[in-house]
């Protein structure tokens, strides 16, 4: 069996990849763009549709994304009563909360639940990240009446995510147990094994160390509260309602990802810090590596 620090070091290298293909003018920062519209829409939803539409679901994974939204409730109050106590503005205040509410399960969490856990850990990752879309949606809402914006793109996006998509369909192939034949499923499988290698080029790409000097005690802030708070707050709720076995573990995992990329979609969007929440999107990606290790060894 791999070590904690093997198991990192696989998407860490992937990283290093993507990386040095922007400093060699190999590839640019903008075609992470690209890489990520890949995945999002062609190799993530096979991934997720091959894995979960033949998997046995547990109630375990089932009370996964509540757990994840409380967490990310827990995150965004501590978020706002550490801004309040500086006195800092609705802009940055609504920047440092929604860094700290919005976990990175997917594009980070879903490689390395997988590389931890195998095929059943990469199934309750999917299930923890159901949070994700959810909480992008109420986030959308909650900006728009605020900041102002359209409501009606808010939903369109939500509902034109493909991998929410993906979950659906294949619940609904394993629910009436529906065969798809060896043509799709050998097509579906070669498309979601290039998954983890574009998502990791793709963070790669968007590495800028630049940004790490704008902010840094606000970043070091949002890093503490979801690489180190986070997994001990998840720990504590799951362990209150007696919920254990690999679901369990995969939780904990799944808390201590960094911020999602997503979260600089909504700070684009809704003119927000966006130079504060790259500079924290960076850093805790960063620190992940570390920090991650660590987790990894608490639970292998």
């Amino acid at each position: 069996m791999p070590t904690p620090v093997e198991i990192i070091l696989v998407p860490t290298l992937m990283i290093v990849l993507g990386y040095v293909l922007k400093r060699q003018n190999i590839l640019k920062s903008r075609d992470s763009n690209v890489l990520s519209r890949i995945v999002l829409t062609v190799s993530l939803p096979s991934l997720v549709f091959v894995n979960l539409s033949t998997a046995n679901i547990s109630t375990d994974m089932l009370l996964l994304p509540f757990a994840a939204f409380s967490l990310s409730a827990i995150c965004m109050v501590i978020s706002f009563l550490f801004c309040k106590s500086r006195g800092y503005s609705k802009v940055k205040t609504w920047t440092i909360m929604i860094a700290c509410a919005m976990m990175n399960t997917g594009f980070l969490g879903f490689p390395i639940s997988l590389g931890v856990f195998g095929n059943e850990g990469f199934l309750n990752a999917i299930f923890f990240d159901l949070e994700t879309t959810l909480i992008f949606v109420i986030f959308g809402m909650v900006l728009v009446s605020i900041f102002g914006g359209n409501r009606k793109e808010v939903l369109k996006q939500a509902v034109g995510f493909v991998p929410l998509w993906a979950v659906i369909i294949a619940l609904l192939f394993n629910i009436f147990h529906l065969q798809y034949g060896y043509v799709i499923e050998t097509t579906l499988n070669y498309l979601g094994q290039s998954t983890i290698p574009l998502i990791m080029i793709s963070l790669g790409l968007t590495l800028d160390f630049k940004e790490i000097k704008h902010s840094f005690t606000d970043s070091l802030f949002v890093a503490f509260v979801k690489l180190i708070l986070a997994p001990i707050i998840i720990f504590l709720i799951l362990n209150a309602i007696n919920f254990g076995g690999l679901s369990f573990k995969v939780a904990i995992l799944e808390a201590g990802m960094a911020t999602a990329m997503n979260a600089l979609v909504l700070a684009i969007t809704y003119d927000l810090d966006t130079k504060l929440m790259s500079s924290i999107i960076f850093t805790n990606t960063v620190l992940s590596l570390i920090t991650l290790t660590g987790i990894i060894t608490l639970l292998v």
